[in-house]
């Protein structure tokens, strides 16, 4: 079994350099139908200024039918959809561009930097995702990608989208909201998986949105986070096998409308019979200037510092506000969540 590590993940650089990834976030509002008669007894009925979603349809995919491509697809948009995010289409342009940034890493044994070509090298086709996506054929205007590999490698399995999901940094970049289109350069003996990321006019989730992960009832809930380059405990520990398997527990994340800042009163995780919370570490954009670059405003973890009991159920409350234009009030929403999850028995690569 290889140790999982997960090449940094690019997706919010690039969404700052095209304003923060917020286009499309603010609303219009909307005006109530004009009184006609100079007399009525009933008051206008308001109309709500708040953003409304505008998401995709789901369109089915051509990849080979439990093929690596396959399941890393079909697992994303079910991430995704347990959140209430809109889903993923599959792009063949950004098949492509996903296809040749693998064979780019394999050639020229770039892993160390995998998100990142250097002209003039055999393979070359873009520095950046963005650029890899557009000479490919897809004009994406925000564009990300995320590469892992399965727990079995160099035997794949099922599980390198999942390494992937029980991350802080990487999860993050899946679940950002205005992505509609994914390419996918299977797993194999050789390569890891690579998925890349974007869309030329973004999806828009409710201006209340409020999404959580693990899900409200999930179960078999991983027991800790999975090793993750950049490291979010970078202030704390070294992201080794060794300290994941001991100091932390899987993560636990809210999301608001991707133009709002989130801000948290109280985040806690207890297990269920018990009074007293787990303790954790809270992350956001505003924990570190790391985390600024890697996680949007809309976005709060939780990260136990010890791993999650096996086959337990943990009660989550989250209390906080998130505030921007989208929400169609100049106080913001007010958000004071509960949601309960249960965990199964795996800690990846621990004892």
């Amino acid at each position: 079994m290889r140790a999982l590590t997960l090449p940094s993940a690019l997706v919010l650089i690039t969404l700052t350099a095209c304003g923060g990834g917020s286009s499309g976030g603010s609303s219009t509002p909307v005006a109530a139908n004009p009184i006609t008669s100079p007399v009525t007894t009933t008051p206008a009925t308001p109309v709500s200024t708040a953003q409304a979603a505008i998401l995709q349809d789901a369109v089915a995919p051509t990849y080979v039918a439990g093929s690596t491509a396959d399941i890393a697809f079909k697992k994303i948009n079910a991430f995704r959809a347990a959140q209430g995010l809109g889903p993923l289409n599959q792009n063949a342009n950004a098949d492509i561009a996903a296809k040749n940034h693998q064979a780019y890493v394999a050639l020229n044994n770039s892993g160390a930097n995998g998100h990142v070509e250097v002209a003039g090298t055999p393979g070359f086709t873009g520095a950046t995702v963005k650029d890899r996506l557009v000479a490919a054929g897809y004009p994406a205007t925000i564009a990300g990608e995320v590469i892992a590999f399965s727990l079995e490698y160099p035997n794949p399995d099922t599980s390198a989208v999942d390494n992937l999901i029980n991350t802080v940094y990487h999860r993050a970049s899946m679940m950002y909201q205005g992505f509609t289109a994914v390419g996918v350069a299977g797993e194999d003996a050789t390569n890891p998986l690579y998925m890349d990321f974007g869309a030329t006019k973004a999806q828009l989730n409710a201006g209340d949105y409020v999404g959580v992960y693990p899900a409200n009832g999930q179960t078999a809930v991983w027991l800790t986070h999975s090793v993750e380059s950049p490291n979010p405990f970078y202030q704390e520990m070294d992201m080794t096998q060794a300290n994941m398997c001991t100091k932390t527990s899987a993560p636990v994340s809210l999301t608001s409308e991707a133009s709002t800042t989130l801000s948290v009163t109280s985040f806690t995780v207890t297990e269920a019979g018990q009074t007293t919370p787990l303790d954790v570490r809270l992350i956001t954009s505003a924990t570190s200037t790391q985390d600024t670059t890697y996680l949007g405003t809309n976005v709060a973890f939780v990260v136990g510092k010890a791993p999650f009991k096996a086959n337990t159920t943990y009660n989550v409350h989250f209390v906080g506000k998130a505030t921007g234009a989208a929400t169609g009030s100049a106080n913001g929403l007010s958000i004071d969540k509960l949601w309960s999850f249960t965990t199964g028995s795996y800690k990846r690569g621990c004892p």
